[in-house]
């Protein structure tokens, strides 16, 4: 089944800018998918999404398995109301918590534990029905320690996040027409460790992620253009 929404990190040499509607002047406007749908050909509709972890140390009430409180979540990089395309979210968590799978409807798509050791925490975006998309997963390691080795306080959490970009690849059009032309709006409800999460430029980001695209698509043309050596000479 071919995929239509994959995340911007897998992409090189895409043109971007914040949220990117960018649409070619073809003859024929549409394509016709697997299932007879009409997309909307050479259209792309990018959406920059942050996924991350607050830990905070326990201190005097920390014991062996339990040392951290932690909050999992998924959000705008400002904290943008997502429900426009963001229907829920899944977060799959170690399978020694109780009910690891937890899906969250409503904002703010947070989940928050409590335990002792770092995993890799899956993270699944379904969306709203008129996007008729497959939901798209990703992961995200929860961080309980500092990268330079220093001390747990309790006067600031340890915050790991990571920006991405979904790219939304020749949508329907009914879907682009309506996301096209929303305004982002703050979230109605604040996410619990909302005062500790960074605030993104999201230039820098898109140009950051470009630079990034632009190495590996000049590492590879370099593969491309290396002489082969032959081993035995």
């Amino acid at each position: 089944m071919e995929k239509y929404v994959g995340l911007a990190s897998s992409y090189l040499n895409r043109e971007l800018m914040g949220i990117i509607m960018s649409e070619k002047v073809m003859k024929d406007k549409y394509i016709i998918d697997e299932y007879g749908q009409k997309r909307l050909k050479d259209v792309e509709f990018i959406l920059p999404i942050c996924v991350g972890t607050v830990a905070w140390w326990q201190g005097k009430k920390a014991s062996e398995h339990n040392t951290h409180k932690w909050t999992v979540y998924a959000r705008g990089p400002n904290n943008e109301d997502l429900s426009y395309i963001i229907k829920k979210v899944t977060f799959e968590l170690h399978e020694t918590f109780a009910s690891p799978r937890r899906t969250i409807e409503q904002q703010p798509f947070e989940v928050t534990e409590a335990g002792w050791g770092q995993f890799d925490i899956g993270i699944t975006l379904h969306f709203t029905p008129d996007a008729r998309e497959s939901e798209v997963t990703m992961y995200h390691m929860l961080k309980l320690y500092e990268d330079d080795g220093s001390p747990n306080t309790l006067k600031k959490p340890v915050v790991s996040e990571t920006y991405e970009e979904l790219v939304f690849s020749e949508p329907h059009e009914d879907f682009y027409n309506r996301v096209s032309c929303h305004v982002p709006v703050p979230s109605t409800v604040l996410m619990s460790q909302a005062a500790w999460v960074p605030r993104h430029d999201e230039t820098a980001e898109l140009a950051r992620l470009q630079a990034a695209r632009a190495k590996i698509a000049n590492l590879a043309a370099s593969d491309v253009r290396r002489p082969l050596v032959d081993p035995m000479s």
